[in-house]
């Protein structure tokens, strides 16, 4: 159970952290401050913050590089266990909701004489206080290949310049039996979706939510204009994930697609004869809307326990000034800083594509800083996919979307009441009973010696290690599996049976459930299956023995997430896959495997290309747990049955067979374990899309967990989880020990 582990036992033992205060004293020590970031090339990073160092003796700076998939939580998990650094780069979408916990230092002071020097200064701002100081800015920009638009008598020079343009030249281009698509639409992941949609809805006059942030605004009839029309621009798409498109576009298989600043530099390198040019997102026709694009990007922000704020606040002037940003752009080249001076800079005159996305800043727009933001994205991306994918009527799932935000954003917030203290102090109690009841019902010998204290200090490392790391942490897990928890503020509410009760009755987890059970029973008999298979051929006596068995067993060697990732490409639209399909003749889908929207009973077709993949790559281990199984079976018995005549079969259904029955039931229960918490082929090929299609239990916690940050809510998936684990286990061994009675 290692991922339900990972994510319910680190949290009580990083809180533990602050149960203590830290006094030391740093007045006769120099200032380190440390600093988190995501962005920037670490070896000009480095350079940069030297130069710092020696303009500010006595300033050192430790420098931490974090990536996009996990320092998110990595952030999330520092602070709520007290050793948050001093400086983190963060997204914009993140800020509102670490902000409204009272984790980050309010710089609205400190930002004043600098606040006409950047973009972006409304994605920093929660609650009409500033957090953070705009770095870098992330929009997006029209991508079109220039050889795709002569061919098709279209004008190579200009992108299309109004939404109507744009259908016309995705119309004329589309040719997906010949392995081109006019324009692509991202999906079956978390933020590319939502980040391309809502430009359309901006540019037509929507918007999200009310300008009090407190009701959804999103069911008008401009969004609905908007949703339309990308659904019309959807028949002439390639609906795939964000890094296949930027791949296929590199190609020269994509005629337009919406994408960052990151393509200028990924392109030549994938495909340096590629000829494409960069424009402006087209405009509404009709509208007087003055936003057309998506702004989003990154910010340094100071965290609330930082020791030293004002030289925090000197580091992150000197890093964000338009001579550093600039020297960043230069070396990167897929950046755009957020300094509205480096529009003059005579860089920009020799590349005109990076220029574009500054120009586009002017007309860019930010998501509304909503604390609840993550969750609301995920019913925009739902509304993208479910009306693009299923052919849903946009009005239906227009309203469908809006209830749910409406819902979230009318939801009763109780404040808590109970501080992490609290339930620390309560978990080291209910460890403390357990070892007390367990010596209270050790039975004793009569006339039994005296208890030698030497056998509890040899075992002592071991028993510290299980209290520590093993009791501890699942008593608290417990407890805050019957509780409202607050991850950032430390606090929590005792809620009783509600988190329990309520995921029962919540139709997205029986979804997760559903998935999750589908993906055991579909893997389990055909891994165990084609292991056994496997196994009884090899341990015959044939040349290269124990290359096949290497073979087979170098998936078992390789990381789940390297083997997802390559598979993610063999899904891909032109893929190994579909290209095996073409050359056998078979009808196939025209986009990702991963991004089909085909399913019966709710069994898609990525859940089902996610199933395949992980037969693949685990049967190999059983397989070696088999072959040893077989050493162990007497030679004797096969020579007896030959004499009487047994046929392979018969050898095999009456000696192989019983006699591996030990082994087999190892193989069964350990492999369902594995099937029913299934999680790093999910996060890394599909994070649980499109449109939930592949969330399954231990996903839906990760999700509840860091991104909704209800981890009471979450730990009560992990139990009820464990607990249909334990009674999947009990069931397969009570069932193969009652077929061992039968046939004695």
């Amino acid at each position: 159970m290692r991922h339900i582990k990972r994510l319910f036992f680190i949290f009580p033992l990083l809180y533990t952290l602050n149960f203590t205060p830290y006094t030391a004293s740093y007045a006769d020590e120099p200032v380190t401050l440390t600093l988190w970031e995501f962005s920037a090339n670490e070896q000009l990073m480095r350079e940069l913050l030297d130069k710092f160092e020696a303009l500010n003796p006595g300033v050192k700076i430790n420098l931490q590089q974090l990536t996009w998939e996990y320092g998110l939580d990595k952030f999330i998990i520092s602070l709520a266990a007290g050793n948050a650094p001093d400086i983190c780069e963060l997204g914009t979408t993140w800020m509102a909701k670490i902000a409204s916990a009272g984790t980050l230092l309010d710089i609205t002071d400190d930002t004043r004489d600098i606040k006409g020097n950047y973009f972006l200064w409304e994605t920093a701002t929660y609650d009409n206080r500033i957090y953070g100081v705009p770095w870098l800015s992330g929009t997006r920009a029209l991508f079109y290949n220039k050889a795709l638009f002569r061919e098709n008598g279209l004008d190579a020079g200009y992108g299309p310049a109004t939404w109507q343009a744009l259908l016309t030249a995705a119309k004329k281009i589309h040719a997906p039996r010949k392995g081109i698509w006019g324009f692509s639409i991202a999906a079956g992941e978390a933020e590319s979706p939502w980040q391309q949609f809502l430009p359309f809805v901006w540019a037509s006059g929507g918007s999200v939510l009310s300008e009090d942030r407190k009701t959804c605004a999103l069911d008008s009839p401009e969004t609905l204009r908007a949703l339309e029309f990308y659904k019309e621009l959807s028949t002439y798409s390639l609906i795939e994930r964000q890094a296949q498109i930027n791949e296929l576009f590199a190609e020269g298989k994509v005629g337009m697609q919406i994408s960052g600043s990151w393509n200028l530099r990924l392109i030549p390198r994938l495909n340096p004869q590629l000829d494409f040019g960069v424009a402006l997102l087209p405009e509404c026709e009709n509208t007087s809307s003055a936003y057309n694009a998506f702004a989003g990007g990154e910010l340094f922000v100071i965290t609330k326990k930082s020791k030293y704020p004002k030289e925090a606040m000197a580091l992150i002037r000197f890093l964000t000034s338009k001579e550093n940003v600039m020297a960043l752009v230069r070396v990167q080249q897929n950046v755009v800083p957020a300094q509205k001076d480096v529009l003059q800079d005579p860089y920009y005159e020799q590349f005109p594509e990076q220029k574009v996305f500054l120009a586009q800043l002017k007309t860019a727009m930010g998501p509304p800083n909503h604390p609840q933001w993550t969750q609301i994205q995920e019913y925009i991306t739902g509304l993208v996919e479910e009306t693009i994918m299923t052919g849903a009527r946009p009005k239906a799932a227009l309203e469908e979307a809006s209830r749910k935000i409406e819902a979230l954003l009318q939801k009763e917030t109780k404040k808590t009441i109970v501080s992490n203290k609290f339930i620390t102090a309560l978990s080291i109690a209910a460890m403390l009973l357990v070892l007390f009841l367990i010596f209270l019902t050790r039975k004793k010998k009569p006339h039994a010696a005296a208890v030698s204290a030497k056998p509890f200090i040899l075992i002592s490392p071991w028993l510290l290690t299980f209290l520590a790391f093993g009791l501890y942490p699942l008593l608290y897990s417990i407890i805050i599996s019957f509780s409202k928890f607050d991850i950032l503020k430390s606090q929590f509410e005792f809620v009783g049976m509600k988190n329990y009760l309520s995921l029962l009755a919540d139709p997205d987890f029986h979804r997760a459930l559903w998935h999750t059970l589908v993906f055991s029973a579909g893997t389990v008999p055909f891994t165990v299956g084609l292991a056994l298979f496997c196994a009884v051929l090899i341990n015959r006596k044939i040349p290269f023995k124990q290359l096949y068995q290497a073979g087979l067993f170098v998936p078992v060697t390789t990381s789940v997430v390297v083997i997802a990732t390559v598979f993610t490409y063999i899904y891909s639209a032109n893929g190994l896959a579909n290209w095996v399909l073409d050359y056998l003749g078979i009808i196939r889908p025209q986009s990702s495997w991963l991004t089909s929207s085909l399913s019966w009973l709710d069994i898609s077709i990525p859940l089902l290309s996610i199933m395949a993949m992980n037969i693949w790559a685990s049967f190999g281990y059983y397989t070696i747990l088999f072959l040893a199984g077989l050493q162990t079976v007497p030679e004797s018995l096969y020579e007896v049955a030959a004499l009487d005549g047994a046929t392979e079969w018969q050898k095999f259904r009456f000696i192989t067979f019983p006699q591996l029955k030990p082994v087999i039931l190892l193989a069964v229960v350990l492999n369902t374990i594995y099937s029913l918490q299934v999680f790093p082929e999910i996060f890394t090929m599909t994070m649980g899309g499109p449109l939930g299609s592949t969330t399954t239990a231990v996903y839906y916690l990760y999700e509840l967990g860091f991104h909704r940050f209800e981890m009471g809510k979450a730990s009560s998936v992990a139990y009820i989880l464990s607990v249909i684990i334990l009674l999947f286990s009990l069931l397969q061994m009570r069932l193969l020990k009652t077929e061992e009675r039968l046939e004695e």
